[in-house]
C-alpha cells in the first residue's frame, strides 16, 4: 500500500509542485491565522499603490480586477470570488530586483509581520496550457522585511532560471514575442495541522467522474521531500468513497473535513468551468484555508463526452464489436464509423425483425468512454417478432454463452414470429444478390483527396450513405455467415450445449475452407516473405536496419524481383491493415514501413527455420454424416461471403479515411487547425459546422483547436481503459488496484483450431507490442485483426481475450494451422510473457506451466 502511494505521490504531487504550498508549523504565526480573505484593503488602510518605480504597483489580492498579476495572483483572487476562504496576500505587480515598492514595509505590516509564503507569479504560470509547476521559486516560512525583500528578489531571478528556459524551449513556447514579467505573491502562512492537494479530476487515469484528495499531517513540504506518504482518497460525482490507501488504521481526515473539501471544490470547479489542480491547508482549528488553484492542463476533455444515452437495464458487450473495432474510437470514427454499425444493425431490424423505420437514436449500439459496445438488449428486441431468436442463441451467437440479465422480450403472437422468421429467410437468402450489386456500384465509388475545405466537406458528408450502406451489406453478409455456423455447430452437439470437445470439432470443419479473402492476403505474404528471405542481401538491409531503410531497399531495384511482388501485394491488400474501421488509423498502402516492420519479424523467422505448421488436409465430405455434408459446404460458402464483404467495407472505409486525412492537411494550410490530425477529433456534425458555417472570427477557430486537442489527450486515457465482459447501465472501468489476482485453475476458452503446443507466451496488448516476439512463441492478445496477420507466420499458437470461431484470429489460426482458443476473457490478464503455457485447443483449456 505504501509502495503505491508512493508511486501516486511521484505521479501526482511533484507535478503540482507541492514546494509552491504556503504552509507553516509555526507557533509564531496562530495569532494572524484568524485573518482570512474578508480583510480588504478599507480595513487596512492601504489599497492599490504606484510605488514611485517605474511599472510597478502593489495591492491587495482581492483588490486584483483587469490588472495582469500572474497565475497565482489571479487564482487567489478566484477562489475569493468563489466564496472560498483563503489567508491574506498582496501582489507586487512587475517586480524588480532590488528595487521594491515604497509601501511594501507597510503592507508587510498590515499582514502581521509574521512568517509569509513569498512565491512567484509570472504571467503565463498556472495557465490553461503550461502550468510552469515547480519551476518559478518560492520561498516558505519568511519572517522580517530583510528576509521578504531577499526572497522577492529571488522570485524574479528565478524568471530566468535554466529549468524555466528548458520548459518553455520544451513546451514551444516562444517568449521573444511576449512581454516576460515577473509578479509576486506574498501571503500569509497558515498554521496547518493537515494539508493535501485535490484535483476535481482524477490526472492518472482522466476520469472526470471522480475527486482525488492527497492529505499529510503538518506541512505539505513532508510530503515533497518524502517524509510522509499520504492518505489517498478518491470520490465519485455522487460524493461517495470508492477508493482509497490510508497511512495507518486513523484517516488523516475525519469524513466531515473530506466532505467539506469536496463541497467547497465542486463549487470552485463549477466557478471555474473547468477541472482543478488546487491546494489546501486546515489550522489546528479545524479552519479549512485554500492556497492556490491552477487548470489541470496535463488533463483531456471528458472521457465520458460523447457517450450515448442509455437505460439502467441495459445490457452491453465488448465482444464482436471489440474485434471491429479494439481500443477507443476517435470522435470521427465514432460519428462515421459507429454510425454506419448502429445504421446497418437497424436495418437488419427492418428487414425482418418488424423495426419501423431507421432513427437517428442509439439502440443497436453504445459509447461510453470512448469504447463502443454492443447493445443487447436492443439487438434482443429481435426475439419479440421472429421464431427461433432468443437472448440464449444471442449469447451464445455474440459473447461464446448464456448471458446473465439479459432477458426476453415479451413475446408477439406466434404468427407474427412465423412472420418474422419468413421475413429473415428471405433477408438470407438475397445477401448474395444485395453484395453482387453492391459491389458493382462500390467498384465507382470515390473521395476527393484535394480542393478547398469546403468542398471536401460536402462530399464527405454527401457520401455518409454510401458508408452505411457498405456497413449494412457487411452485416447482411456476417449474418448468413453466424446463421450457417450455429446450424454446425448445433448439428455436431444434437441441439445440445455444445462442449469444447465439439467446438474443436465444429472448428476443424471449419478450416477446410479455401478462397477466404483473409486467408488469400496470409498465403500472398508469405510469398512475398519467402522470396525476401532467399534474396543474398536479406539481412543487411532488410533484416539488420530500421523498417524506414528496409522500406527504401524493399522498393529498389537492388531488391531484384522482391518490389514488383511487394507492390502486386498491396494493390490487392494494401487496404487493410490494424484497426481497419478507425477514420484515423492508415492502411498499409499508405504506411508501407508498418506492414514492414512486421516482415521483418517473418523474414527472421523464415530464416531462422521456424515457421507455423502447413495448413491442415480439408475434410472428407462422404466421412461425414448426411446433415453435415449439406451444411458445411454452405458454411464455408458463408465465411468466403463474410470476409469478401469485410475487404469491401474496409476498403470502402480507406476511401474516406484518405480523403480525411487530405481534409485536414488542406484545413491546416488554411489556418484553421493547429495540426492535420486534430480532423479526427472532430464528430462529423461538428467538422460540417465548423468547415461549412464557420464563424470567421479568431476565437472560434482557438476553441475549437483547444477543443480537439483535449479529445486527443482524452483518447490516451481511454485507451487504457479495460471493461468486463458484460455490463448493465453504463459501463464501468475495471479498476485493477481492487482486483485479487486468480492465479489456480485452468483458463477455458472456445477452441478455434485443433492442436496441442506447449511453449513460452508473449503477452501482447496491442500490435505494436507483438514486434517483441520471438520465433516459436505463443501469441496472447486481446483481439487480432488483419494487421496482425504477419506475426502467424512465426507464433506456435494463439489465445485471445474474446473472440469466436469466425473472427480473424480464428480463420488465420486454421489457415496456418495454429492451435488456437478464444474468448479466454482475462487470458492478457492471468497469463505474463515469459511463461511456459500448455495451450490444448482439443479441449479449449490453458494451463500455465
Amino acid at each position: 500500500m505504501l509502495d503505491s502511494s508512493a508511486k501516486l505521490y511521484d505521479r501526482i504531487v511533484f507535478h503540482s509542485a507541492w514546494c509552491g504550498m504556503a504552509l507553516s508549523s509555526s507557533s509564531n504565526s496562530s495569532d494572524s491565522s484568524s485573518h482570512s480573505s474578508s480583510s480588504s484593503s478599507r480595513e487596512s488602510g492601504l489599497g492599490t499603490t504606484d510605488s514611485g518605480t517605474a511599472g510597478q504597483t502593489i495591492l491587495w489580492v482581492q483588490d486584483i480586477k483587469e490588472q495582469a498579476v500572474g497565475g497565482k495572483a489571479l487564482g487567489l483572487r478566484k477562489l475569493m470570488q468563489w466564496g472560498l476562504n483563503v489567508p491574506p496576500a498582496f501582489v507586487l505587480v512587475n517586480a524588480e530586483v532590488g528595487n521594491h515598492p515604497d509601501d511594501l514595509a507597510a503592507f508587510y505590516q498590515q499582514m502581521g509581520e509574521g512568517k509569509v509564503a513569498v512565491r512567484s507569479s509570472a504571467i503565463g504560470e498556472d495557465g490553461d496550457d503550461s502550468s510552469f509547476a515547480g519551476l518559478y521559486e518560492t520561498i516558505l516560512n519568511v519572517e522580517g522585511l530583510p528576509a521578504l525583500t531577499l526572497a522577492i528578489d529571488q522570485c524574479v531571478q528565478s524568471l530566468n532560471s535554466l529549468r524555466a528556459s528548458a520548459y518553455q524551449e520544451d513546451q514551444h513556447i516562444d517568449t521573444s514575442q511576449m512581454c516576460v514579467q515577473m509578479c509576486v505573491v506574498v501571503q500569509r502562512m497558515v498554521d496547518a495541522n493537515s494539508a493535501g492537494v485535490l484535483f476535481t479530476v482524477d490526472p492518472v487515469s482522466g476520469r472526470h467522474d471522480r475527486l482525488v484528495i492527497d492529505a499529510v499531517t503538518g506541512l505539505g513540504e513532508a510530503l515533497v521531500s518524502g517524509e510522509q506518504t499520504p492518505d489517498h482518497y478518491e470520490y465519485d460525482r455522487a460524493g461517495q468513497l470508492v477508493y482509497s490507501e490510508l497511512l495507518d488504521k486513523q484517516a488523516i481526515l475525519s469524513d466531515a473535513q473530506q466532505q467539506q473539501l469536496i463541497l467547497q471544490a465542486r463549487q470552485a470547479e463549477n466557478g471555474a468551468g473547468d477541472a482543478l489542480d488546487m491546494e489546501w491547508a486546515i489550522d489546528a482549528k479545524g479552519d479549512l484555508y485554500w492556497l492556490q488553484a491552477r487548470p489541470v492542463t496535463t488533463i483531456g476533455s471528458d472521457l465520458n463526452e460523447l457517450d450515448t444515452p442509455l437505460k439502467a437495464d441495459d445490457v452491453l458487450t465488448r465482444c464482436n464489436v471489440g474485434e471491429m473495432m479494439p481500443g477507443a474510437s476517435c470522435p470521427l470514427t465514432f460519428s462515421t464509423t459507429g454510425r454506419g454499425i448502429e445504421h446497418g444493425m437497424q436495418h437488419m431490424h427492418v428487414s425482418y425483425a418488424s423495426r419501423p423505420e431507421i432513427t437517428e437514436e442509439w439502440t443497436q449500439l453504445a459509447m461510453s468512454h470512448g469504447k463502443l459496445f454492443l447493445n443487447l438488449s436492443g439487438a434482443a428486441a429481435a426475439a419479440a417478432t421472429v421464431l427461433g431468436i432468443d437472448v440464449k442463441s444471442l449469447g451464445h451467437s455474440v459473447c461464446g454463452g448464456i448471458v446473465e440479465g439479459l432477458k426476453d422480450p415479451a413475446k408477439k403472437a406466434w404468427w407474427i414470429r412465423l412472420g418474422g422468421s419468413i421475413k429473415l429467410l428471405r433477408y438470407l437468402r438475397n445477401a448474395d444478390s444485395v453484395i453482387s450489386e453492391f459491389t458493382q456500384r462500390a467498384e465507382h465509388f470515390c473521395l476527393p483527396t484535394a480542393g478547398d475545405s469546403r468542398s471536401m466537406t460536402t462530399a464527405l458528408e454527401q457520401a455518409q450513405p454510401f458508408l452505411y450502406e457498405a456497413m449494412a451489406v457487411h452485416l447482411q453478409s456476417s449474418t448468413t455467415s453466424g446463421f450457417a455456423s450455429n446450424i454446425l455447430q448445433g448439428i455436431i452437439s444434437g441441439g445440445q450445449e455444445s462442449t469444447p470437445e465439439e467446438e474443436a470439432e465444429a472448428a476443424n470443419l471449419m478450416a477446410g475452407a479455401t478462397g477466404v479473402e483473409s486467408a488469400v492476403l496470409v498465403e500472398q505474404l508469405d510469398q512475398v516473405v519467402e522470396q525476401i528471405s532467399g534474396h543474398e542481401d536479406v539481412k543487411e538491409k532488410f533484416l539488420n536496419t530500421t523498417s524506414a531503410e528496409a522500406l527504401t531497399w524493399l522498393n529498389s531495384e537492388a531488391s531484384d524481383k522482391n518490389a514488383k511482388t511487394f507492390q502486386t501485394f498491396l494493390q490487392r491488400h494494401g487496404h487493410r491493415g490494424y484497426r481497419e474501421l478507425c477514420m484515423r488509423e492508415t492502411g498499409w498502402a499508405d504506411a508501407p514501413e508498418d506492414l514492414v516492420k512486421t516482415m521483418q519479424a517473418s523474414v527472421n523467422a523464415y530464416i531462422s527455420g521456424v515457421v507455423a505448421s502447413t495448413k491442415p488436409d480439408g475434410v472428407e465430405l462422404e466421412s461425414l454424416s448426411r446433415a453435415l455434408r449439406w451444411i458445411l459446404p454452405k458454411a464455408h460458402n458463408a465465411v468466403r461471403r463474410r470476409e469478401a464483404t469485410k475487404s469491401l467495407l474496409v476498403s470502402i472505409t480507406n476511401r474516406f479515411k484518405q480523403s480525411y486525412r487530405a481534409l485536414g492537411f488542406q484545413l491546416e494550410s488554411e489556418g484553421l487547425l493547429d495540426d492535420a490530425d486534430l480532423v479526427f477529433f472532430f464528430t462529423q456534425k461538428e467538422l460540417c459546422h465548423y468547415v461549412l458555417q464557420r464563424s470567421t472570427g479568431n476565437d472560434s477557430i482557438v476553441a475549437w483547436n483547444k477543443k480537439a486537442k483535449k479529445r486527443r489527450i482524452a483518447l490516451e486515457f481511454q485507451n487504457r481503459l479495460n471493461f468486463d465482459e458484460i455490463s448493465v447501465g453504463l459501463p464501468k472501468p475495471i479498476d485493477v488496484r481492487g482486483l485479487v489476482s486468480a492465479t489456480d485453475g485452468d483458463l477455458v476458452g472456445r477452441p478455434v483450431s485443433l492442436g496441442i503446443v506447449e511453449a513460452t507466451a508473449r503477452v501482447a496488448l496491442s500490435v505494436s507490442e507483438a514486434a517483441a516476439l520471438q520465433p516459436g512463441e505463443i501469441l496472447v492478445a486481446p483481439i487480432t485483426d488483419v494487421g496482425w496477420t504477419p506475426y502467424f507466420s512465426m507464433i506456435s499458437g494463439l489465445i485471445t481475450d474474446v473472440g469466436s470461431a469466425v473472427s480473424h484470429g480464428a480463420v488465420i489460426a486454421r489457415e496456418y494451422g495454429l492451435p488456437a482458443i478464444v474468448n479466454t476473457r482475462v487470458g492478457t490478464q492471468r497469463i505474463k510473457t515469459g511463461d511456459r503455457i500448455r495451450l490444448d485447443a482439443n479441449t479449449g483449456k490453458v494451463t500455465i506451466l
